[in-house]
């Protein structure tokens, strides 16, 4: 058996190799290389928990979720709801930062948001359940003061102002109908296409739409990392520290913007 296809395979350099052939990582004592198979051009060194981690820039992307106006902005929907939009607002200055060291870095952005049809047939009775418990709730599709919920070209749908300015025509955009941005989108196959692997997560709400879309990658075998600073929610402190934790010790690696835009070139 070839020596790239034997999981568990001792590296040459005294690594220990995960999985097999274009999937494989090595792992070391002091860091985790996620592209010992895919080495040319940009190597970068990022520091992280549990460990730091070498991959290519080229196979990266950065995932922004959800800063739209219901979400972050007074008078959306979390506003309305009577829940902390001002938390969700906590992750604008991490994404400002993380979206100018992924343009230096030549990364992909991905802009991954809600856009409900305008008729809701596209929502089961579960997914609107979780934003309408009782019938004086507003719902996904109903109407507040500046205009419907999450619609399709609605206000409350659009990027939060801070953000908007740094869309570029070439980044990517993926339009979701559940809190995960892979089902029943595009995303995974957007991702493959352009030779994506591994993706920085950013976003609202740290505890659902960022954690459900950083589990589904991870399940998709993607190399799944949550910048903190660039992430928050209008939920209670320890839903995000949970999450922060499974992200460190189960999906695959957390970090700051800082690290992550002080990544390094790596030469190993």
């Amino acid at each position: 058996m070839a020596h790239h296809s034997r999981i568990y395979a001792k590296t040459p350099d005294g690594g220990v190799q995960l999985a097999s052939n274009a999937d494989r990582w090595y792992v070391y004592e002091d860091y985790v290389h996620l592209t010992p198979h895919h080495t040319e051009g940009q190597l970068l060194k990022f520091d992280a928990e549990l460990k730091p981690f070498v991959d290519n820039a080229n196979r990266c992307a950065l995932v922004i979720t959800d800063m739209q106006n219901d979400f972050c902005s007074p008078g959306g929907w979390t506003d309305a709801s009577g829940l902390d939009y001002k938390g969700c607002r906590e992750a604008i200055p991490g994404i400002q930062r993380a979206i100018e060291a992924a343009r230096g870095f030549g990364m992909w952005v991905v802009w991954v948001y809600w856009h409900n049809r305008r008729d809701l047939r596209n929502l089961g009775a579960p997914t609107l359940y979780s934003f309408k418990h009782d019938p004086h709730q507003r719902g996904i599709g109903e109407d507040l003061e500046n205009g419907p919920v999450l619609l399709e070209d609605s206000w409350g749908a659009a990027f939060v102002d801070e953000l908007a300015p740094l869309e570029e025509e070439e980044d990517i955009h993926i339009e979701k109908v559940r809190m995960s941005g892979f089902y029943g989108t595009h995303l995974d196959q957007v991702l493959r296409t352009q030779g994506i692997n591994t993706l920085f997560f950013t976003g609202v709400n740290t505890d659902q739409c960022v954690t459900t879309t950083m589990e589904d990658a991870y399940f998709h075998d993607y190399n799944a990392i949550l910048l903190e600073d660039a992430t928050s929610t209008s939920s209670p402190g320890y839903c995000k520290d949970a999450v922060v934790f499974n992200a460190k010790n189960c999906w695959g690696f957390s970090t700051t913007t800082e690290k992550f835009a002080a990544a390094e070139p790596f030469e190993g």
